[in-house]
């Protein structure tokens, strides 16, 4: 089987927030997109500086999501 590479192209840090309650009486949730994050930072970071924005919101956050788009080719 051929060895396969990863290049990272883009990183999104979502930070869900609550946004009111559904008609059931769920809590709803609202994603909150923060792009430009770098594609080499430690992820330890990263969750640092959702958990400080995630702070910062008007609402309680739910969870912090890093969404990744990359392009994989044959080494």
């Amino acid at each position: 089987m051929a060895e396969i590479n990863q290049e990272i192209l883009k990183r999104t840090l979502v930070i869900n927030v609550e946004d009111g309650t559904g008609a059931d009486g769920t809590t709803k949730y609202k994603a909150k997109n923060f792009n430009g994050i770098k594609t080499d930072a430690a992820l330890d970071k990263v969750y640092e500086a959702g958990t400080a924005l995630g702070g910062l919101m008007e609402k309680p956050y739910k969870d912090i999501e890093l969404t990744e788009k990359s392009e994989l080719e044959e080494a």
